[in-house]
């Protein structure tokens, strides 16, 4: 067996969750073994059709949808405009995309929400399924983004070579993923408090996903497709606790503050070689 992301064989089980997962020793990618794509995507459809709370979690993104925004206005040379969102949802990234003057179109894998998407769009705008089934053109887009998303999906190698095909030359791709760094080390903080946190009505706030990067992970995996000009920081944190893991605002709110100062002073500190954040958002451009 070899790594998606730097093709080391040093695959060892983890210790974390040995019987669902595996490591690279070489880059640190957590992963699942034997994961059925047809259940892999029945999972997904279900929890973004039943449990997901999508308008109350868009909101809480909205600080980071602008900062995404902000930089994709910035960056896209030659007035390029065209951007594809894979994992849309019901397209509120690409409304503020809209507004912001940029052109949107949507990939979702969830029928209800792609049906959304084109009401808010027009159909011509949104494809329902996955991103290989859309058949893009070659050079087609000027930015591509995957919000939360590359992490559950059935091989993220081969999604990323598919975004690179479609995408223009100097183009960019923006991804944010969870950084399993920090959510293994806040695993074992809160494992022995797990009964007490039950008894306050509080849930486990560690998630862990089919694939799980590292800042390491990410970049290999980026430059083994081909992208160029990476950059890798901690991600502008969700506001409030859209997914009511505590259900007391405050003492969240004041958490999520104190984890991303600590988070942004020792990204300076470390001059961008330690990213600690709870997630990461990554920029890259196709060469």
């Amino acid at each position: 067996m070899k790594c998606i992301c730097c093709n080391s064989q040093k695959i060892k089980v983890s210790y974390l969750f040995p019987d669902n997962y595996s490591y690279c020793t070489s880059c640190g990618l957590l992963f699942q073994r034997n994961t059925n794509a047809n259940i892999l995507k029945k999972n997904i459809v279900s929890h973004y059709h039943d449990n997901d709370p999508h308008q109350t979690v868009a909101i809480s993104k909205k600080v980071f949808f602008n900062s995404a925004l902000d930089y994709l206005v910035s960056n896209c040379g030659n007035g390029g405009k065209k951007v594809l969102d894979v994992g849309c949802g019901h397209g509120y990234f690409l409304k503020l995309a809209s507004i912001s003057g940029l052109e949107p179109n949507g990939v979702e894998l969830a029928e209800n929400a792609a049906v959304a998407a084109k009401l808010e769009f027009s159909p011509d705008k949104i494809f329902h399924g996955e991103l290989k089934d859309a058949a893009f053109a070659d050079d087609h887009f000027d930015a591509i983004t995957l919000w939360d998303v590359l992490v559950m999906m059935e091989n993220p190698e081969k999604e990323l070579k598919e975004c690179h095909r479609i995408l223009k030359k100097g183009g960019i791709i923006g991804i944010r993923v969870r950084n399993v760094a920090f959510q293994k080390v806040a695993h074992y903080i809160q494992r022995p408090f797990k009964k007490k946190y039950r008894t306050f009505g509080i849930k486990n706030a560690t998630v862990f996903h089919p694939f799980c990067f590292t800042p390491l992970s990410i970049e290999k995996i980026l430059k083994k497709q081909g992208f160029s000009n990476i950059k890798i920081m901690n991600s502008p944190l969700t506001g409030g606790d859209p997914y009511g893991y505590c259900g007391f605002k405050f003492p969240i709110q004041l958490v999520k503050a104190l984890i991303q100062l600590i988070a942004i002073f020792v990204f300076l500190i470390s001059r961008g070689r330690w990213i600690i954040g709870p997630s990461l958002l990554t920029w890259a451009k196709k060469s």
